[in-house]
């Protein structure tokens, strides 16, 4: 199992901490929104395949959750960034409502993935609602990625009313995939369920170079076994599911060698040398993190 890090600071503090040497004299270059670009394209951005859906994604996505401003979310975009994460939970349904606001003029460019609360996972009309919700919210007529939060048990993944409620807004084309997320120490036995299940496209999986997370928000601490889980990441591949990476920075900044402070962009690269992993979702709240996130597939 993989050592607890008691000492790791989130990346808020950590950012707060190194100042602007973190991407020293270029940082001033990101503080402007003026320097944003009307372009969908940007260089040395990598794809990667959903599974066998022809669906292209980033290899570094946005986890829309910690995300704000407006101007962060286009110069993600801008730079290339072409997935991005949000839930129905999120502010209250305020997240999605900024994410389709800035995308609107370039909806089909962008994969996104929304989420439902487990809290409703057993009542079939609360589950159509929400994802008509999301619908709503985001200003689209489709979402690529719906996923029921937060997958505990076998009971979970096997939910006939999970599997009800995502059949019908299939059929209907309200959503093109589903799939679950796990946050747990167990999630690699989650995610060997949820492949069994042959239902499921996605699963958002917690993988780091730490091999643990604290929640930054619920301060809930969950550690994994590192090998296990990317035995199940290659299992569930073969099979034709796509891992989607969360927490990817919750492990703290990665230090190399003699280095005597990491980089988050060191942390997201380790992350990247898995091809297992499909894309990852990486909370950006600033400029700043955009350009160190999105530069870790230079």
């Amino acid at each position: 199992m993989a050592k607890k890090s008691g000492n790791v600071c989130n990346r808020k503090e950590f950012l707060k901490r190194t100042g602007q040497s973190i991407l020293g004299a270029g940082v001033a270059t990101f503080a402007c929104p003026a320097f944003i670009k009307n372009v969908r394209a940007a260089a040395n951005v990598e794809y990667r395949a959903l599974g066998s859906t022809g669906i292209k994604v980033t290899s570094i996505g946005l986890g829309g959750s910690r995300t704000n401003e407006p101007s962060v979310l286009k110069r993600a975009f801008d730079m290339g960034v072409n997935f991005i994460d949000t839930g129905r939970m999120y502010a209250q349904g305020r997240n999605e409502e900024m994410i389709g606001k800035v995308i609107k003029d370039f909806r089909k460019d962008i994969v996104i993935q929304s989420k439902i609360d487990q809290k409703i996972q057993d009542d079939a009309q609360a589950m159509g609602k929400s994802i008509d919700d999301s619908l709503k919210a985001l200003q689209t007529d489709y979402i690529d990625i719906m996923i029921i939060r937060g997958a505990t048990s076998e009971k979970a993944v096997n939910n006939p009313v999970v599997r009800e409620a995502f059949s019908k807004a299939k059929e209907a084309g309200k959503i093109r995939l589903c799939g679950f997320s796990s946050h747990s120490g167990e999630s690699h036995k989650i995610l060997r369920m949820g492949v069994d299940a042959k239902f499921y496209d996605v699963a958002m999986i917690p993988y780091n170079h730490a091999g643990n997370f604290r929640h930054t928000v619920y301060g809930i601490y969950s550690e994994w076994d590192q090998e296990a889980l990317e035995n199940e990441f290659k299992y569930a591949v073969s099979q034709g599911m796509s891992i989607i990476a969360m927490k990817t920075c919750s492990g703290g900044p990665l230090v190399k060698g003699d280095e005597t402070r990491g980089s988050y962009q060191d942390a997201l690269k380790w992350n990247l040398r898995n091809k297992d992993v499909s894309v990852m979702a990486v909370g950006m709240a600033s400029f700043r993190e955009v350009a160190e996130d999105v530069g870790a597939m230079s």
